[in-house]
């Protein structure tokens, strides 16, 4: 069964944006404390870092990596829907290479 938040109004069928959204909002929760790879809507910037915390719709994310050096280290907030491609570090066997000073593994 389908939540009722998840129907859109006037219709029965699933609102695949609310879907996605909490799809994805759910997977970042399940996964606080992990190292995240995320690509960001509209320009192509990119986020490795620390998942911080989850709060209604904005994941809360610990830079490491940025493609704009001058702000590595710093935390961002990143609206859910902004994010175009996410990688998750759940399985040490494939981490997130260390891009900073060249490291492949």
């Amino acid at each position: 069964m389908i939540d009722d938040s998840l129907i859109s109004l006037g219709n029965d069928q699933p609102d695949i944006n609310a879907i996605r959204q909490s799809v994805v909002t759910q997977e970042f929760e399940d996964n606080i404390g992990k190292r995240a790879f995320i690509l960001i809507f509209p320009y192509p910037f990119m986020i490795i870092g620390e998942i911080i915390d989850v709060m209604s719709d904005y994941l809360i994310i610990k830079a490491e990596v940025t493609n704009v050096t001058e702000l590595d280290g710093e935390e961002f907030r990143v609206h859910i829907d902004d994010i175009e491609v996410f990688y998750i570090e759940k399985n040490l066997s494939r981490p997130i290479p260390d891009i900073r000073n060249g490291h492949h593994d």
